[in-house]
């Protein structure tokens, strides 16, 4: 979700920094007392680190940290968008239409969770992480199980790979594809209609 080794060089250069404001205020000594000194930078990092970054400010202003500590966009909120299916229906020998779907992000400090629902059924990650390839395109990618509460008999429970590309020119958009241990394959397409990070 971030840059592991970039935020872990923050946090030393952070805890450095408030050691040599307590020891400075200790009067510049060295003696056994550096040892508190130290112990005492260190817990005000922990907080910092915990209760300020992970907590107070994600979730207040997530995107606080883009681009300065991350190069991932708070992907948070509600998206609304479309599955393309390769799925041939007997009934017509044809594909269907595209599959109206609404997707839930959480997006933690370190974590990230997705929701997907359509009319025919509903679907959740169960491991999921974004990926920067070589070429420094993001990916939000995900393995999920899917149920439905009806039609279970042409449309039963199954597990399945999502891998999404995020665009960001001025307005993030996921487009990607996603594949299934039914043997099908599909497109989708995904626009944000609110950041508000919760699965309520």
């Amino acid at each position: 979700m971030y840059d592991k080794q970039l935020y872990s060089r923050t946090l030393l250069l952070l805890a450095l920094a408030i050691f040599i404001i307590i020891w400075a205020l200790k009067g510049k000594v060295f003696d056994i007392s550096i040892v508190a000194t130290a112990l005492s930078a260190a817990g005000a990092t922990l907080l910092i680190d915990k209760l300020i970054f992970k907590q107070l400010i994600w979730k207040l202003a997530p995107n606080f940290f883009y681009k300065w500590l991350t190069t991932i966009p708070f992907l948070g909120g509600k998206w609304e968008g479309h599955l393309y299916s390769n799925y041939i229906y007997p009934d017509t020998g044809m594909p269907g239409e595209p599959i109206p779907a609404k997707m839930e992000i959480f997006h933690e400090f370190e974590s990230i969770h997705i929701r997907l629902e359509t009319n025919k059924s509903y679907s959740s990650s169960n491991v999921s992480d974004i990926s920067i390839d070589e070429g420094k395109q993001k990916y939000l990618c995900y393995l999920y199980g899917n149920d439905a509460d009806k039609d279970r008999e042409i449309n039963p429970k199954h597990d399945g790979a999502v891998k999404l590309r995020i665009k960001h020119d001025g307005e993030i958009k996921l487009e990607g594809h996603y594949w299934t241990g039914r043997a099908t394959t599909g497109k989708m397409e995904f626009k944000r209609t609110s950041k508000k990070n919760s699965h309520a």
